[in-house]
């Protein structure tokens, strides 16, 4: 008859072997009710999170006006290696378009690419302040969806957040 294996919790103080589970340890009495509990692992510290996203190195916007065609917002997001054109109307921003356009609304119809960027562009995008908090960034983008967020001071386009940027700040803040 086989014996089913028993996991074992070595005591911190003595070094004994405890079945799992024993509250103390069976040779020194040490308390062991917490030995086998994990800690909790946190890479962000909560107050790095209320930091303003001018903490971050965001992207340089490329953007594309209302009167360009798909076929150009998708050209210049290819010699650029960028994700998302804003689309502007002159210095105010008209919408958002992303590979996610691309690949969700222009791929099954080609036939979209000689119409305008905005027959196919997300209008009225999402938009972040470079005050706004990081938590409030991330949640934008977590609940939304969002991969490429604009950044505004005042009504002036002044960057994109990016998941890439949001990762690389991540990564060179805990783990260089």
């Amino acid at each position: 008859m086989a014996m089913d294996p028993v996991n074992v919790i070595v005591c911190p103080s003595c070094g004994a072997e405890n079945i799992e589970g024993a509250d103390t340890c069976e040779r020194c009495l040490m308390d062991l009710s917490s030995v086998d509990v994990p800690d909790a692992a946190q890479v962000l510290k909560e107050s790095d999170l209320t930091l303003p996203i001018s903490a971050v190195r965001w992207s340089k916007p490329l953007t594309v006006q209302v009167t360009a065609t798909v076929r150009d917002a998708i050209r210049s997001m290819q010699t650029h290696r960028a994700g998302a054109v804003v689309v502007m109307q002159g210095t105010k921003i008209a919408g958002i378009f992303t590979d996610r356009d691309v690949l969700v609304k222009v791929a099954p119809n080609p036939e979209s690419l000689d119409q305008p960027v905005t027959a196919v562009m997300t209008p009225d995008p999402v938009v972040l302040r470079e005050d706004d908090m990081m938590a409030y960034a991330l949640n934008k983008m977590g609940v939304g969806g969002f991969r490429h967020i604009p950044v505004v001071r005042g009504e002036e386009l002044i960057g994109i957040l990016t998941g890439r940027d949001v990762l690389n700040w991540v990564m060179g803040r805990y783990f260089d």
